[in-house]
């Protein structure tokens, strides 16, 4: 028990601000019990999985950044979730927002590549020991291939979710059509609809929080890429 809110503490910074996703963990594990209850046990399965994330892409770096992906992945994940839920509109179903968010992110890490590098940090343009001929083609295709990593990046979160809604919005709305017009055929085919919305809600719930994951696992790639000038 002292052991995991020693961790916590530690790896979630210094100040504990419980509006912040990091935050509610740390208050939620001054209760830690020594034998988990069911609630604890999640915690420490998500608390574990985001930290394997940050060490498999950042190396031993990622536990300076794993309040930022914690909190990342779990205010998308909950953001994504909630979408699901009737008449309410969260940001990461806006396309906008999604790729505000990620332009922002992408600009940030590169804002700390270039601090953090100098005039090294052209070689994301042109890779050490690439033909100096290729410069032409390879600089502004790699130009190209950095930078649109602040659109899709967003791009893909959003889109994946306005396609789950769509989906769900025409089945919904073909079966109350159906079920409209009045007659036996129409009734069935109303029922079936209906009950194909809850596979499709099961497989959007799944999409949702893989989606998080993806965005943040990519992040985190990028940010290894930062320090590493990969």
């Amino acid at each position: 028990k002292q052991w995991y809110q020693r961790r916590v503490a530690i790896t979630a910074g210094v100040q504990k601000d419980e509006t912040s996703a990091s935050g509610a963990l740390i208050e939620a594990a001054k209760g830690m019990r020594v034998i988990p209850t069911r609630g604890q046990a999640a915690k420490e399965k998500l608390y574990g999985f985001v930290q394997d994330l940050c060490k498999q892409n950042l190396g031993e770096e990622g536990a300076r950044y794993f309040p930022f992906a914690l909190g990342l992945f779990t205010t998308i994940g909950f953001c994504n979730v909630t979408n699901l839920l009737p008449y309410i509109e969260m940001p990461t179903q806006i396309i906008g927002c999604t790729v505000a968010m990620s332009t922002t992110l992408i600009a940030g890490l590169t804002i700390k590549c270039i601090a953090k590098h100098k005039l090294d940090f052209a070689s994301f343009f042109f890779p050490p020991g690439a033909p100096v001929g290729l410069a032409l083609l390879l600089v502004p295709v790699e130009t190209i291939s950095f930078f649109s990593r602040a659109v899709s990046l967003g791009v893909r979160l959003g889109a994946n979710l306005t396609a789950g809604h769509m989906i769900l919005h025409i089945i919904s709305d073909f079966g109350a059509q159906m079920l409209a017009s009045g007659t036996a055929g129409g009734a069935i085919g109303g029922v079936l609809c209906t009950a194909a919305l809850v596979p499709v809600c099961i497989l959007e719930i799944a999409v949702a929080v893989v989606q998080a994951y993806v965005f943040c696992m990519l992040t985190t790639m990028y940010l290894n890429d930062a320090h590493e000038l990969h």
